[in-house]
């Protein structure tokens, strides 16, 4: 979104007012402390004089549906954690759409990242994913510590007391304070 803005010569400002969105909304996107609706993203590029082409690889049933891949969703090349929110939430909701493949889903364990935090959200969320199916939870994470640090929420104290109030107690436990709403939508 960011290059499509600076292409079409818009400050942050203007491609806003294009939009009919708030200047914050634009600011928040390209920061990266918000993931937009493709509705939002497709609105905002065209705002830019662009148009948003989404296309998806054929998914296989079971197929390429690990925890092992969600490393991939983590990018440590700067000094700001950098997670594709997109793909994990996506991960999620196949597995709410469909159970029975979670232990297969959760057996193979991640490789470590480098970062405690986000190590410790995949073995929170495989945890969570096996309590959630009543199926045991899986061996490898009990080798993942809990964060060093707690990863809170981005965002005003009382979204941030929101968020602690609301995580689940499987991320909780490793010191991870994200809401469980915020990663597990409503499966209707």
């Amino acid at each position: 979104m960011r290059k499509a803005r600076q292409d079409a010569g818009l400050s942050r400002r203007a491609l806003a007012a294009r939009a009919g969105v708030p200047t914050s909304t634009v600011s928040r996107i390209e920061v990266g402390s918000t993931d937009p609706t493709l509705t939002m993203l497709s609105r905002l590029i065209a705002a830019s004089g662009r148009h948003l082409s989404v296309t998806m690889d054929s998914v296989t049933p079971g197929g390429g549906l690990s925890i092992e891949s969600l490393t991939e969703a983590f990018s440590p090349d700067t000094g700001v954690r950098r997670v594709n929110w997109a793909r994990l939430r996506g991960f999620l909701d196949r597995l709410v759409a469909e159970p029975h493949l979670t232990a297969e889903a959760i057996e193979t364990p991640p490789h470590r990242t480098g970062d405690p935090a986000f190590d410790a959200l995949l073995a929170g969320i495989a945890e969570k994913l096996a309590d959630d199916t009543g199926i045991p939870r899986p061996r490898w994470t009990r080798s993942v510590p809990a964060s060093p640090t707690p990863w809170e929420a981005p965002g005003m104290p009382s979204r941030v007391r929101r968020a602690r109030a609301q995580a689940p107690a499987q991320l909780a436990a490793r010191n991870i304070w994200l809401a469980e709403h915020d990663l597990w939508r409503d499966a209707a």
